[in-house]
């Protein structure tokens, strides 16, 4: 194993952070993996995953070249208020740190001109490096965009992306987009994702969408003259709730990983083989988003991983000054997959989701 660090350079006087990338296999070596967790600081069960990981990847035989790190995110880690950790909005622009990714297609789509011809094998290495040269030449003027360049400068040339997160309270599911629809499966019956939700743009340039709608944008613009591949595979992981943290469930999730790793040829001799369910494949424009009637107390009816039919009461919210309860009723048929945080809630907050066959949201389909 080798370790790379980069450090950021504070925004105050005095401070700085560091980020720390973990290297096993050879250089260029394929299939080219990254993962990495906790770019939503106050999400823990990817880190401790990965903590567990790093000793597997580092007793096995690594055939490909795997990057892991292990703390995507120093800057949202050192952010608390009012003794409760925040990390997901970044304090001084109120940006999700998870959205807003830079657009690779953008930066490099014209320096492509004329460099690409009928080999795909090339115009996969010709896009790659150019990604790269985009990378290094984005600006660096604050430790954000410091932060931003060096995780991109790790993961923007990979054949797999996979960036752990973890929701409020939900089961494991995770995001992906239709273009190679048999690495989603594969991915799901390694870990055992219960659902996978599926969209090309989904909006926002999320961290794992900056990873595959560049191809996708290219393909859109040289795809009649030139073969563009699907040259990334890159997913969000949702590893359940917020809570579901433990040595037993993280050990288990990081044996899930390197079954997969394994599956897809980057490690060779680990003993297990894809062995969960497969997941069913869900438009992200199907998860139905569910809202509070008025403000009160939550209390639910039904708990993430329930089969809902539409109508079906999932919870009531009690006004503590009437005391009327008011239901909150399933929009549509499907899994009731993922609920907020609190028991209490404002009116028109959002609850909950249920993820149905039919698509029932279109635009911008993440949430802040």
């Amino acid at each position: 194993m080798a370790s790379e660090t980069v450090q950021l350079t504070g925004d105050s006087a005095g401070t700085r952070r560091s980020l720390v990338c973990h290297r096993f296999g050879s250089p260029g070596a394929a299939p080219r993996v990254y993962l990495q967790a906790g770019l939503h600081a106050d999400e823990m069960p990817g880190i401790l995953i990965l903590q567990h990981l790093l000793p597997l990847l580092a007793a096995a035989r690594v055939t490909g070249e795997v990057l892991v790190v292990p703390f995507a995110n120093p800057l949202g880690l050192s952010q608390w208020a009012f003794q409760r950790p925040l990390g997901r909005i970044e304090a001084e622009t109120l940006s999700n740190f998870n959205r807003g990714w830079p657009e690779l297609a953008a930066l490099c789509g014209d320096a492509l001109e004329g460099r690409l011809g009928p080999d795909p094998a090339a115009n996969l290495a010709t896009i790659r490096k150019a990604f790269r040269d985009a990378v290094a030449g984005l600006p660096a003027n604050s430790a954000l965009q410091e932060w931003r360049r060096a995780l991109l400068g790790w993961s923007c040339d990979a054949d797999y992306v996979l960036d752990l997160h973890c929701d409020h309270f939900a089961v494991m599911h995770l995001y992906a987009s239709p273009a190679r629809p048999a690495d989603t499966a594969l991915l799901c019956r390694a870990v055992g994702a219960e659902l996978a939700l599926i969209q090309d743009v989904s909006g926002g340039n999320a961290f794992d969408e900056a990873h595959t709608v560049p191809w996708l944008r290219l393909r859109e613009r040289f795809g009649d003259r030139f073969p563009v591949p699907d040259g990334c595979f890159s997913t969000t992981l949702e590893y359940r709730g917020q809570f579901d943290v433990d040595d037993g469930t993280a050990a288990a999730d990081a044996r899930n990983l390197m079954t997969f790793l394994a599956a897809i040829g980057a490690v060779t001799g680990w003993p297990d083989a894809p062995a969960h369910p497969d997941a069913p494949r869900l438009p992200l424009g199907g998860a139905a988003e569910v809202f509070a009637p008025q403000g009160g107390v939550v209390t639910w009816a039904v708990a993430p991983g329930a089969k809902v039919a539409e109508g079906q009461i999932l919870a009531h919210v009690t006004d503590p000054e009437t005391g009327s309860r008011a239901p909150v009723p399933a929009p549509v048929s499907g899994l009731m997959f993922r609920r907020e945080l609190w028991p209490s809630c404002l009116r028109g907050q959002s609850l909950a989701h249920v993820a149905g066959s039919t698509v029932v949201r279109t635009g911008h389909l993440l949430s802040d």
